[in-house]
C-alpha cells in the first residue's frame, strides 16, 4: 500500500520558528508542563487541537517491519510517557508514529506527584551523560522557566536567577553548534539541546477508566501499527508481592485487548540485590516466567469458563499469553547487560526496551538557594533528552552485539535522546529493530513526519554499521 494520507484526527504540521532554528519552544506542543498529569489527561492542549492535520506518505506493505508479531508500516514509535491516555494515541498516530506505547499503568488508580512534574536542565551544547562512572554523582542544575510548584525566593534573587540563565543562553548560543543568535533567546525559551528532568511518580488511571480508554486507543489505529500497553507493579502493596501486583496490572491491559505488553522493570527497586530491578538478573527470569505463567493459566480460565472456547483477543503466542517486552535502564557495562538478556530469553521476554532516562541528582542554581530541585523528598530524578542519546545508543550497540554473539530470540526497541528524525536513523544504524521518542515527541510535533520522509529517501530499509557494532538486517 502506497499513498498521500491525510490524517485529520489530529493536528500540527507547521513546526515552531523556535526549533527549526535549533531551539526548542518553552512549552510541549501536547503536554502543559504547568499543569498536573491529572490536569492534562482531561483534555489535548488547545494549541495542539488547532493546528492543521498532518499528511504522511505510507510505505508499501513489502516494505513493512516486522516486531513480536506484528508488521508495522515503519520503525518508529512513542516511548511510555507521553500517550496518556487513547487522545494522546490517536494524536501520535496521525503524527508519523507507528509503534505506540500507552503509558504505564498499574493495577489500581495511582494520583502520582504533584508538581513539578517537568523541568528544563542546564547543558552545554553536545554534552552527553555517562550511564556509569564518577560523572554521575555530579549534579545537574536546573535553568528556567520554572513550572509552578517550585519554591522560588524573593524578587531579588529571581532576577538573578533570570540574569544567569540570560547569561547562560547567550554562551550556548555563541557555540558554533547553532547557527541562533542571542537575540532569539529568551529565559523562557530554553536552547538546543532538549534537556529536561522529569519525575510523575508513574501515575495511572483506573481499571474502569482503562477498560475502556485502552480499546478506544487501539481504534485509532490504521493497518502496519501497534499498540503496545506498558505496565508495572506496585512495590509494598498489602498482602501483594510486586510480581502479584504488576500481574493484576497485566490482566487489566490483556483484558482491554493489548496485543503486546511492555514491563517496566527500570523504575521499582526491588531487586534481590537491592539494585534495580532490571540490573537483577534472576530476579528479572523469575518475574518474567511468573507473569507469563500467571496470564496463560488465567487465558486457560478463561477458555474452560467460555462456551466457545474464546476468552482474550489479540496477537499471542501459544499458551495465549501476548508478547512482552521489558523496559530497561541503562548498564554499567556489557556482562551485566549479557546475564538480564539471558536470563529475559530464557524466561519468554521478547524484546528489550532501552534506556528509560537515566537518574541523577537535580538541583536548583546557587541564585535561587540550590537544593533538589523538585523538593527534599525527591533528590533524584531522570533525565531524558538530547543529553542521554549516546547512552541510549551504547545501550542499543552492545544489546545487538549480545543478542547475536549468544543468539538469543529478542527484538531491541531504542529509546533515549531522539529529539530529530536523524537521531532515529541513528538507532536503526545501531541495531534497533524499533525505535521510540519521548520528549521529542512531545515538544517537536513534525519529529515523526521528518522521519517518515528520511525513511522513504533511504528506500525503508537501512544498512548494517560498518563499525562493527552490528546494525539493523
Amino acid at each position: 500500500m502506497r499513498g498521500v494520507i491525510t490524517c485529520t484526527i489530529a493536528p500540527p504540521t507547521t513546526r515552531p520558528q523556535e526549533a527549526l532554528d535549533g531551539v526548542f519552544p518553552s512549552t510541549s506542543y501536547c503536554y502543559d508542563i504547568d499543569k498536573t498529569w491529572t490536569d492534562n489527561i482531561k483534555q489535548l492542549p488547545e494549541r495542539c487541537r488547532s493546528l492543521p492535520p498532518a499528511i504522511r506518505e505510507w510505505a508499501p506493505e513489502d516494505k513493512w517491519v516486522h516486531f513480536c508479531g506484528h508488521k508495522l508500516a515503519s520503525p518508529l514509535g512513542v516511548a511510555a510517557g507521553p500517550l496518556l491516555s487513547s487522545e494522546w494515541v490517536a494524536l501520535a498516530a496521525a503524527r508519523g508514529y507507528d509503534c505506540l506505547t500507552y503509558k504505564t499503568i498499574r493495577s489500581h488508580a495511582h494520583a502520582g506527584h504533584g508538581l513539578p512534574n517537568v523541568m528544563f536542565l542546564a547543558v552545554q551544547p553536545d554534552q552527553q551523560l555517562q550511564a556509569a562512572g564518577p560523572s554521575c554523582q555530579q549534579p545537574l542544575t536546573t535553568r528556567a522557566p520554572y513550572p509552578p510548584g517550585v519554591p522560588l525566593p524573593g524578587p531579588e534573587a529571581a532576577a538573578a536567577a533570570a540574569a544567569a540563565t540570560a547569561k547562560a543562553a547567550a554562551a550556548l548560543t555563541a557555540s558554533p553548534s547553532t547557527s541562533t543568535s542571542a537575540a532569539t533567546l529568551s529565559a523562557c525559551s530554553p536552547p538546543s539541546p532538549l534537556a529536561i528532568t522529569n519525575s510523575f511518580g508513574m501515575p495511572s488511571q483506573g481499571p474502569e477508566q482503562l477498560a475502556a480508554d485502552i480499546p478506544a486507543a487501539a481504534a485509532a489505529l490504521r493497518p502496519g501499527q501497534m499498540m503496545v500497553v506498558s505496565v508495572t507493579g506496585t512495590p509494598g502493596r498489602p498482602g501483594l508481592s510486586f510480581t502479584d501486583d504488576l500481574v493484576a496490572a497485566a490482566a487489566v491491559a490483556v483484558d482491554a485487548g493489548a496485543t503486546c505488553l511492555e514491563v517496566n522493570l527500570s523504575c521499582p527497586n526491588v531487586g534481590r540485590s537491592h539494585v534495580a530491578l532490571y540490573a537483577d538478573a534472576p530476579a528479572v527470569e523469575d518475574t518474567v516466567r511468573q507473569l507469563r505463567a500467571a496470564l496463560a493459566e488465567r487465558q486457560q480460565q478463561r477458555q474452560r469458563a467460555s462456551v466457545d472456547g474464546g476468552g482474550g483477543g489479540g496477537a499471542a503466542d501459544g499458551d495465549g499469553v501476548p508478547p512482552i517486552a521489558l523496559k530497561v535502564g541503562a548498564y554499567a557495562d556489557a556482562d551485566s547487560l549479557r546475564r538480564v538478556a539471558q536470563s529475559a530469553a530464557a524466561a519468554g521476554a521478547a524484546a528489550l526496551s532501552g534506556i528509560n532516562g537515566l537518574s541523577r541528582r537535580v538541583e536548583l542554581p546557587a541564585a535561587l538557594g540550590g537544593g533538589p530541585a523538585l523538593g527534599g523528598d525527591r533528590p533524584t530524578s531522570g533525565v531524558c533528552g538530547d543529553p542521554i542519546r549516546a547512552a541510549g545508543l551504547e545501550f542499543v550497540a552492545t544489546a545487538r552485539q549480545v543478542i547475536a554473539a549468544d543468539s538469543l530470540p529478542l527484538q531491541i526497541i531504542g529509546v533515549g535522546g531522539v529529539t530529530r528524525a536523524e537521531h532515529a536513523l541513528d538507532y536503526l544504524r545501531a541495531g534497533a529493530d524499533v525505535v521510540q521518542a519521548a520528549t521529542g515527541f512531545m515538544w517537536c510535533p513534525d519529529l515523526g513526519l521528518d522521519f517518515q520522509r528520511l525513511w522513504r529517501q533511504a528506500g525503508y530499509c537501512l544498512p548494517p554499521a560498518g563499525d562493527g557494532r552490528g546494525g539493523r538486517q
